[in-house]
């Protein structure tokens, strides 16, 4: 899933904040409502549900308000022009219910629909439909018009004014049931979660994503040291003694939930209450492993061989890895069955080592939509078919706890919405209600204003004018998908979650072979002329058929899930598989090359030469990090295992992985004491994205020449791959450099909101030069 907010402002190194700077809140305040925003979500003035928010758009360098963008690939389903403003005092659109002076309102609208993938359950993609609007628009561009494809970040428009307050967008996303559905998984139903509730099985597996959340269940074993044993101890029996009362030693006293968050090569853990009043409230301070996540692999392996070898016949490298990953083995590798994943956790009296994978924990990510994090589902409206809020457990969130008997009174609980931690469980809230754009529907959703005790419209001039304003900003023939789509989520906070899911679709992997690439033969300092080709697409596209899913397993497992290290993977996968169209260097068509040890995989796993090297080799530590006990010379077994990374999907995308974050590529040795320490690549990937993206020429053979931009923290990641002996070099001396970057280039147009390429002038423009995008359909 790709998506971005609907403005784009200058990138920001954390990714929440760039979201909020590029949705700021309107300005004005809704009166009656605390000091909450006008157009706040999911409810404004008089205690109405409001499809989406009211943001005020941002402004670029030159103080101009950013053009309205579409968040995600998608199609056109409705237009309706903007009407061109008029002063008269009593046009419906300068309607204006909070003063006597006109106040204008654009009624532009355009919505789209949008389909992608979050997972997949084996090779069956988890889809997702959903709907972004953006209302209130002055003009919109020529090219959308209905049944036109769109893609991220195209120019939508221009936000317009709302009530007289210009350069405002209303801006929301819909889903319909099915597809909330979609959004939840399956085993979580559409209704209110307790917060304190525990939960009975893990969460899914289909879409993971994000933090990971671990229960744990009052008894769980701890201890105040780091453990030296891997396997969980015997005869510990959790909980409270019958007798006495008390718990075990070493056990926890309470449950509580821990979160575990990997970014940049750090691990975050931060624990939670589990029960009571409390329940989700952060308990303790966080603790961060700066490089925890880079060294995970080295992690894994240790764990593996502290066991014994009859023990280590039912393990993997992997099978840990997964575990201090996921806090669960999602994958087929082994892992036994009585592993522990001791880790260091906060807890009331301080910190303390505690067993994740003890009996009775269950592991949860972010694609679960934690209910102890506040995601709650808000289906008990008595009244679906109207705008106003008569949901009980709405009306117990917003409630004083110092006048709870005052739940009732909706003036009350208005006043409410602009409390500071209200206004933050809102953000989480998934809430059931008709659109208000329904020129057809208006009376049945407003006419409870007419007798309503705290937010009367009088009937006459009042409710006329009312109704006439609502009628000349709403519409008939709005396409009965999209009147659907009952169920509406924060749009900040929806873009700001899914922006944590990894997954691509297919269509998404297919855009990142280039329209064009410059292929150099040989090193980019060859005297040879490079080839300016555009790649085919077919052979990716029927690669991708069968490959996506477990190309996609492999990335959110080794953490390539954020852009900029997916921008580096793929810049070097596209390049290395010949964009996407064999999984064999040469296709195969040379079996004795390196004694048929050849590349292999999405990133063309090699001996060179066929050097078995007695087993240090990069196939035969894939073979032992998934569990096998390759042997030197090779047997048939090893002859079987080489061949099914280039022709299993599985095989061709975790050898990828694993090969992209182990260490060990190389090291310096006495031999060649100058070498680098090579090791996990995320750790330069996680550098590109600030890196310069410098201007060079190439002269091709078509004549002239062609531009491409070197990013060092990329050609790390490139010299890591192929030669890691250079990394460091600038530049450094290996095949293939100048079509990586090509491929680089196109992959941060495709995955990054806002990318800055150097200029022949030496300042900074945000489209590459000689670059046309590619629009898989």
């Amino acid at each position: 899933m790709l998506i971005s907010p609907p403005f784009l402002p200058a990138p920001l190194a954390d990714d929440e904040a760039f979201v909020a700077a590029a949705m700021p809140d309107g300005v004005d305040i809704a009166p009656g409502s605390g000091g909450a925003p006008l157009g706040s979500y999911p409810l404004t003035t008089a205690l109405t549900w409001h499809n989406g928010l009211h943001i005020r758009a941002p402004q670029d360098a030159q103080n101009q308000p950013l053009p309205v963008r579409a968040i995600a690939d998608g199609t056109v389903i409705f237009k309706r022009e903007p009407r061109a403003a008029v002063a008269a005092a009593d046009d419906p659109q300068n309607y204006n219910p909070y003063g006597l002076d006109p106040a204008w309102t654009d009624n532009g609208i355009v919505i789209l629909r949008h389909a992608t993938e979050i997972g997949a359950a084996g090779t069956v993609p988890t889809t997702l439909a959903y709907y972004s609007v953006y209302m209130h628009l002055s003009r919109i561009e020529a090219a959308i018009a209905e049944g036109r494809t769109v893609w991220r970040k195209d120019p939508i428009g221009s936000a317009g004014r709302i009530l007289g307050r210009e350069n405002h967008l209303h801006f929301e996303i819909c889903l319909d049931p099915s597809n909330l559905q979609h959004l939840l998984g399956t085993s979580r139903s559409a209704i209110w979660t307790e917060p304190a509730a525990q939960p009975r099985a893990n969460g899914r597996t289909d879409s993971v994503f994000g933090c990971i959340y671990i229960y744990l269940p009052a008894g769980t074993p701890t201890s105040t040291s780091k453990p030296t044993d891997n396997l969980q101890r015997t005869g510990v029996r959790p909980g409270a003694s019958a007798a006495s009362d008390h718990f075990v030693p070493n056990t926890l006293h309470n449950s509580q939930w821990v979160e575990i968050c990997y970014r940049e090569g750090a691990s975050v853990v931060r624990s939670y209450w589990a029960t009571g009043a409390q329940a989700g409230n952060l308990l303790g301070s966080s603790l961060t492993e700066p490089d925890f996540e880079y060294d995970m692999y080295t992690e894994a392996c240790a764990r593996h061989n502290s066991l014994g070898a009859a023990l280590q016949a039912n393990s993997s490298p992997s099978g840990w890895y997964e575990l201090l990953r996921f806090g669960r083995n999602l994958g087929p590798d082994p892992l036994p069955a009585n592993a522990a994943h001791w880790r260091q956790i906060p807890v009331t009296s301080g910190t303390v080592w505690v067993d994740l994978n003890a009996p009775g924990t269950f592991k949860f990510s972010d694609a679960d939509f934690p209910g102890f994090l506040g995601w709650q589902c808000f289906e008990d409206d008595t009244s679906h078919d109207n705008q106003r809020c008569d949901s009980p457990h709405m009306k117990r969130l917003l409630r004083d706890p110092k006048a709870p008997e005052n739940w009732r009174e909706r003036e009350a609980l208005a006043r409410r919405l602009g409390d500071a931690d209200i206004r933050k469980k809102l953000e989480r809230a998934i809430c059931r209600f008709p659109t208000e754009w329904d020129r057809d529907t208006i009376a049945k959703r407003y006419d409870w204003l007419k007798v309503d005790e705290e937010f009367r419209v009088e009937e006459g001039k009042e409710w006329d004018e009312f109704k006439a304003h609502a009628e000349s900003i709403s519409f008939e023939g709005l396409p009965q998908e999209y009147k659907n789509a009952v169920w509406h989520v924060h749009p900040r906070m929806f873009i700001a979650h899914m922006r944590k899911c990894g997954w691509r679709s297919k269509k998404e992997l297919a855009q990142l072979i280039p329209m064009n690439v410059i292929r150099k033969p040989g090193s980019h300092r060859s005297a040879v002329p490079a080839v300016w080709e555009s790649p085919g697409l077919r052979a990716a596209q029927a690669l991708l058929e069968t490959h996506a899913a477990e190309l996609n397993f492999a990335l959110r497992k080794y953490l390539i899930s954020t852009p900029i290290r997916q921008a580096c993977f793929f810049a070097n996968a596209t390049q290395e598989t010949q964009w996407f169209s064999q999984l064999q260097e040469s296709n195969g068509r040379s079996p004795t090359l390196h004694a048929g040890w050849y590349g292999r995989g999405f990133l063309q796993l090699t001996n060179p030469n066929g050097n078995i090297n007695g087993g240090n080799n990069n196939y035969y530590k894939y073979f032992r990090f998934i569990g096998k006990n390759p042997v030197a010379p090779p047997s048939s077994s090893e002859i079987l295992w080489r061949d099914e990374i280039g022709n299993d999907a599985r095989h061709a995308a975790q050898s990828a992985g694993a090969y992209w974050i182990w260490p060990g590529k190389v090291a310096p040795n006495p031999r060649n004491p100058g070498l680098p320490t090579v090791g996990n690549t995320n750790r330069y990937a996680d550098l590109a994205g600030v890196d310069q993206n410098q201007r060079n020429l190439a002269s091709v053979s078509q004549g002239g020449s062609k531009v491409w931009y070197y990013n060092q923290s990329f050609v790390n990641c490139a010299a890591a791959v192929n030669y890691p002996a250079t990394v460091g070099q600038s530049p450094p001396n290996m095949n293939g450099l100048i079509d990586r970057s090509t491929a680089f280039t196109n992959a941060l147009i495709v995955l990054l909101d806002v990318v800055y390429f150097q200029n022949a002038q030496g300042h900074t423009q945000n489209v590459p030069e000689n670059f046309s995008r590619r629009l898989a359909s």
